[in-house]
């Protein structure tokens, strides 16, 4: 069953915009959905091979840091999110046990220096108990805490009261894809979220969204103008069912190489691929990564340094 979940300001938004415009492409069910390919999985990043307890809320996958996902709730639902699984089955929150087992954990491996909350969208919960939780991971032995939110896209009125729960924070990811997003109402959220060290944004290469070299560097411009460094963007993960928000790895590519021309460095966002099965980030600028005989893309895997093969599933 699709269920389609828009915050009322969201559908607003795509009310001006259109409703075949680049916004409602990212929150509306398309048939496109039930097409799932051979090569895309329910678990498409390997979260679960990284599981450390918790209930499966922690996950250690990098040496130095840890993600915890604090809940499975969201303002919205992105048709494109790597995580659909795991939403549409739950809504559920952290627990002061979950909290206790993850703070176990990171007091027990001091090589963990960062702790990134993430979800669902960590702004679902109140700012008391985000306080309490960023408390309990800086008291378990993190030195820096990083949190990722949708939220001042999707329901900025959130953030007005953010602020003090911001400046606990050393950075903080917003996740915005569109310039059509960066609308005087984010920009106040913007502002609440800004008491934190630092504020970036990660965004998705999507078809019919942004998969421009025009759409890409407007992007980044509105980003800048708004006191936002552009971060990641990443090619979309093997989610089932969003082969329709693809391009073509090397046209992918040949964007990221078009910004270089067009924006100064600091507002390039660099070009992600989340390796299947867990094996890491890999930036694509620069490389179009070989090919094997049958068209596969060869990649070393950054965690392992094992060759791995990508095949695209368009």
């Amino acid at each position: 069953m699709f269920v389609e979940k828009i915050t009322p300001y969201y559908r607003n938004l795509i009310d001006h915009d259109g409703p075949d415009g680049p916004l409602a492409r990212m929150v509306r069910h398309s048939e496109l959905e039930r097409r799932v390919r051979p090569e895309e999985r329910t678990d498409p990043i390997g979260d679960g091979r990284w599981q450390r307890g918790a209930n499966g809320r922690l996950i250690h996958h990098y040496p130095g840091r840890a993600l915890l996902l604090v809940t499975d709730r969201c303002a919205a639902h992105c048709r494109f999110c790597f995580r659909r699984d795991r939403l549409s089955r739950f809504s559920s929150d952290l627990t002061p046990e979950e909290l206790a087992a993850a703070c176990a954990y990171l007091a027990a491996h001091g090589e963990i220096h960062e702790v990134i909350l993430s979800g669902g969208d960590p702004l679902s919960l109140a700012d008391e108990t985000l306080t309490a939780v960023i408390g309990a991971v800086r008291k378990a032995g993190a030195r820096s805490v990083r949190l990722h939110t949708r939220y001042p896209v999707y329901d900025p009125v959130r953030c007005e009261s953010f602020g003090p729960v911001a400046a606990q924070l050393d950075t903080i990811v917003v996740h915005v894809n569109h310039r059509l997003e960066i609308t005087a109402e984010f920009l106040r959220a913007a502002a609440a979220l800004r008491r934190a060290r630092f504020l970036l944004n990660q965004s998705v290469l999507l078809k019919g969204v942004n998969d421009s070299e025009e759409e890409l560097a407007g992007l980044s411009l509105a980003l800048g103008e708004a006191g936002i460094l552009p971060y990641y963007l990443h090619y979309p993960d093997l989610a089932p069912g969003i082969s329709h928000f693809r391009i073509p790895l090397e046209a992918a590519i040949g964007l990221s190489r078009a910004l270089s021309g067009r924006l100064p460095g600091y507002l390039i966002p660099r070009l992600i691929l989340d390796i299947p099965g867990g094996k890491g980030k890999i930036p694509l600028a620069g490389q179009e990564g070989r090919k094997g005989d049958d068209g596969a893309y060869l990649f070393t895997a950054p965690l392992t340094g094992e060759t791995v093969t990508y095949r695209e599933a368009l």
